[in-house]
């Protein structure tokens, strides 16, 4: 059996920590403020008028803090971390061909009820992606899951799960003498959570909701916040309250961030927006033209991605990598033959390539298909995104110039997902998230496993390739290093070459920190997790980073 051992990371962290204590002299001394006095760490995570009562960790409409900090996961695992970190689990093991799962759990942790978390918890939890499939938010292929001893969990699956590892690991687990007797797991709200997290809820309005620290939290050592707190702020309010310094943590857009923002208060106040995903320009590859690769490569050597990251982006987030792949999180993941590489614009390229494929320039400067349609498409975005509305203005300019027609069209959310996951558009614009390996950003952006006649969930392009089904398969099939990047290899390549998603900028993980009162924030210079206050598990791994400031 192949065995993944975690304590050195929980010792690396835990010695982390204690550093940071010593240096910040720990404890209630310099809360921040001047009076020894610890303050309350104030978030902002999304923006809401009000919230509604719902801590419910597989639920679309759970509040922050609910994942994380009240529900822990079995292994804290991000593309922004070196390794992962043992959590409630201590230790893992596969069998030979990666089948099942066995997890050695950490002892003396509780329940905040004081009942004690055993392993028959953890088997409860993965046995419900069985019988409710859809509290399975990661689509696991559980078959099904046992407790062999108190603190010893075995998960069976129907396919080899090394590629999975980091999702099983960050799986939260729930209590199973609570939630055997919830009725309906995905609706209930859970108003009263009881969670092993190192927080508890405390109050809960409209308009705030706090919570306040787990004194018999099983790391309660390691964790010097005492209380959180979650304004309700719509986006107006946001930026106010940020600028007046009433927020220590955040992660949304904030226009002119500097003067907005960092100027206010220079010594203590910063940015991060590291690489969280991909927002590309999305073409329906099953129907013509789209279904051309050739035509695919000219709209993306007519595009000028720095133009849109300068314009629309307002320079947060730099261009795409031409293998799709957010830096720096996937740097180490790059092919040595695409660790260099970079887009340019080149609209002569693109128009003796569209001229090449029989795209032929029409008198009114649209350009005609092969079979006389002229070349002018609808593209629908959520007509409240800001900054995919600006994306979509410069695009126009960009394509004319090599004689292909788009037109802006505003519309709902909500008709947005249905037009992208039905497939009944020519071209959009869509985000891929970075998930927890560049194994999962291309299975979501190339898999044929979601090919579908109707409404899709991933791969909105619609591209459907033998070769990469192969190499995906590959990847998935085995838990070598080696083997796994030589799969990255033949995708990165697939993708740069026949272009299932022309990619315009990194989608950037939103986060501002103010230290005023709070230290030890990940940046660029201390990169540990991403910052965004909404990204779970990173979000464990700031909290025990955190120091009250001198």
């Amino acid at each position: 059996m192949r065995t993944r051992r975690l304590t050195t990371a929980a010792a690396a962290l835990t010695g982390a920590a204690l550093i940071l204590s010593a240096c910040s002299g720990g404890g209630n001394e310099g809360g921040g403020d001047g009076t020894g006095e610890v303050q309350p760490l104030t978030i902002h995570a999304n923006s809401a008028n009000t919230y509604q009562r719902n801590f419910n960790p597989f639920s679309a409409s759970v509040l922050h803090g609910a994942r994380g900090y009240i529900y822990e996961p079995l292994v804290a695992s991000s593309p922004q971390m070196d390794e992962p970190v043992p959590w409630l689990a201590e230790s893992v093991e596969f069998n030979d061909d990666g089948t099942m799962m066995t997890y050695t759990l950490r002892d003396g942790v509780t329940w905040s009820d004081g009942e004690d978390f055993t392993a028959e918890d953890v088997a409860f939890t993965f046995n419900l992606f069985v019988d409710e499939p859809a509290t399975n938010l990661a689509a696991l292929d559980v078959v099904e899951a046992r407790a062999t001893d108190d603190l010893t969990v075995e998960i069976d699956f129907s396919e080899p799960m090394f590629a999975f590892e980091h999702a099983v690991g960050n799986t939260l687990i729930v209590p199973e003498h609570i939630w055997a007797d919830v009725e309906d797991p995905m609706e209930d709200t859970n108003e009263d959570p009881v969670g092993t997290g190192p927080f508890l809820l405390e109050d809960f309005s409209q308009q705030l909701y706090t919570m306040t620290k787990n004194e018999d939290y099983w790391a309660a050592d390691e964790v010097q916040v005492e209380q959180l707190r979650y304004p309700a702020n719509t986006d107006q309010t946001f930026t106010t309250s940020l600028q007046s310094g009433e927020i220590d943590w955040s992660g949304g857009f904030v226009a002119n961030v500097e003067d907005i923002f960092v100027a206010q208060d220079p010594d203590n106040r910063g940015y991060w927006y590291p690489g969280g995903g991909l927002v590309s320009l999305t073409p329906n590859t099953q129907e013509a033209p789209f279904d051309d690769p050739q035509l695919r490569e000219a709209l993306s050597l007519a595009m000028d991605r720095e133009q849109i990251s300068e314009v629309a982006m307002q320079g947060y987030t730099p261009p795409a990598h031409p293998t799709g792949l957010p830096m720096p999180a996937y740097e180490s993941s790059l092919s040595a033959e695409y660790a260099d590489a970079a887009y340019s614009r080149d609209v002569e390229a693109a128009n003796d390539l569209l001229d090449e494929a029989g795209y032929e320039m029409g008198a009114d400067g649209v350009r005609t298909t092969p079979d006389g349609e002229p070349m002018s498409y609808p593209l629908e975005i959520p007509s409240d995104w800001v900054d995919w509305v600006t994306i979509s203005q410069l695009l126009v300019e960009q394509f004319a110039e090599v004689g292909i027609e788009i037109t802006p069209q505003g519309v709902s959310f909500d008709s947005w997902v249905e037009t992208r996951n039905s497939g009944s558009f020519d071209l959009t614009i869509s985000a891929t998230a970075i998930g927890q390996s560049p194994f999962d950003m291309y299975r979501s952006m190339m898999s044929s496993e979601y090919a579908s006649d109707g409404a899709v969930r991933q791969n909105f392009s619609r591209f459907y390739d033998d070769a990469a089904d192969a190499a995906l398969d590959d990847y998935a099939a085995t838990a070598d290093e080696a083997e796994q990047q030589a799969a990255l290899d033949t995708l990165e390549q697939i993708f740069v070459e026949e272009l299932p998603l022309v990619p315009m900028i990194q989608s950037p993980n939103w986060f501002q920190y103010n230290t005023e009162h709070w230290e030890g924030f990940p940046n660029e210079d201390d990169p540990y997790a991403f910052g965004a206050p909404f990204q779970n598990p990173d979000i464990m791994i700031v909290l025990r980073h955190l120091t009250p400031a001198q």
